[in-house]
């Protein structure tokens, strides 16, 4: 938790946290890549997304 707080008043200290924001946003990209998710839908194929025959008779009757 210091840490944390050490690291905010260095931030707000700085002669232009913008840029030193945008800096370390920066370096935290390089170094925390995110990969894409086994675990959600993207980029999957869905197959065919009409109802089945059965099911259109139950909604139209």
């Amino acid at each position: 938790m210091d840490v944390l707080l050490e690291f905010i008043k260095t931030i707000l200290e700085h002669h232009n946290p913008t840029d030193k924001l945008k800096e370390l946003a920066e370096l935290i990209g390089d170094v925390f890549q995110l990969m894409p998710s086994g675990k959600h839908m993207v980029g999957r194929d869905l197959g065919r997304m009409e109802p089945t025959a059965s099911l259109q008779c139950r909604t139209v009757g």
